[in-house]
């Protein structure tokens, strides 16, 4: 059997060798095929190596992708906020413009140096505008309104009250110190019936807080858990302009109103 198909292998070599030799041009075409086929080989491996570089490589893009905000979505996120910061701001303006035009009542004093409007209570947190000599200053956070109080958890009652240093050197005090040269003592609100040592301060939700007032730069309402935002820049603008008024032996008030007091001036809240 060997044999035969070595003699067949034989047979068949010297018969390609007489085509080329009786017929010079076939060995061209056959040689030219040869190379097509080897060529369409090749190419055939180059696709395959590229699709499997390609899945790997999109994997990795994938994995670093999820580490990177998409751009499409910061530039929408970004549009957003101006488009709701527009509306608010119009409604701050409409705010101020109604504080400089109230008349002046018993509750109502026109020489109030603050003005805190609450305008949002979602039973854990308060949120408000706070105003200096009727012109917005500032976000605030407090606790939530509870009718009876809870220790640490509950905000201040509305009411005017004054305002002014607490001279003594807390623990709280001398923390503020630490990187703040320009704070000496706290800013407390004085005269609030059943509170103590309420201050106004830094903090970014209702967590910070024990009663006390918290002002920030940014607010941020949507979500499950609302805060306020740059809240160290905001109080460290207000502290200096405040404590500056005290120590030029100016009086400074600061009267907390409720949510309704949008129905009452008959403007849309917040």
């Amino acid at each position: 059997m060997k044999h035969a198909a070595a003699l067949l292998f034989v047979a068949l070599l010297a018969i390609a060798l007489l085509l080329f030799i009786t017929n010079p041009e076939l060995l061209e075409d056959i040689w030219l095929w040869i190379i097509g086929f080897i060529g369409y080989i090749i190419l055939i491996i180059e696709k395959g190596v590229k699709s499997i570089s390609r899945v790997f490589s999109s994997k990795v893009k994938d994995k670093q992708l999820s580490l990177i905000p998409h751009q499409s979505q910061t530039i929408a996120s970004e549009k957003k906020g101006k488009a709701l910061e527009e509306p608010l701001a119009q409604k701050i303006e409409r705010i101020e413009q109604h504080l400089r035009n109230e008349p002046t009542t018993e509750s109502n004093l026109d020489n109030t140096t603050l003005t805190v409007l609450r305008y949002l209570d979602d039973g854990e947190t308060s949120l408000g505008l706070l105003f200096l000599r009727d012109k917005f200053f500032a976000y605030t956070l407090e606790d939530t309104f509870r009718a009876e109080k809870v220790k640490s958890k509950t905000r201040i009652p509305s009411g005017s009250y004054n305002l002014a240093f607490y001279e003594q050197d807390t623990d709280l005090t001398r923390k503020y110190r630490i990187n703040r040269p320009w704070f000496k003592y706290h800013l407390e609100i004085k005269g609030i019936p059943n509170f103590q040592n309420v201050y106004i301060h830094i903090g970014n939700t209702h967590q910070d807080t024990a009663g006390c007032l918290l002002i920030a730069d940014g607010v941020h309402a949507y979500g499950p858990e609302k805060m306020i935002l740059q809240s160290r820049i905001a109080f460290e603008r207000f502290y200096k302009t405040i404590s500056a008024l005290l120590q030029s032996g100016e009086k400074v008030t600061i009267r907390i109103l409720n949510e309704d007091w949008f129905e009452h001036a008959k403007l849309q809240p917040v």
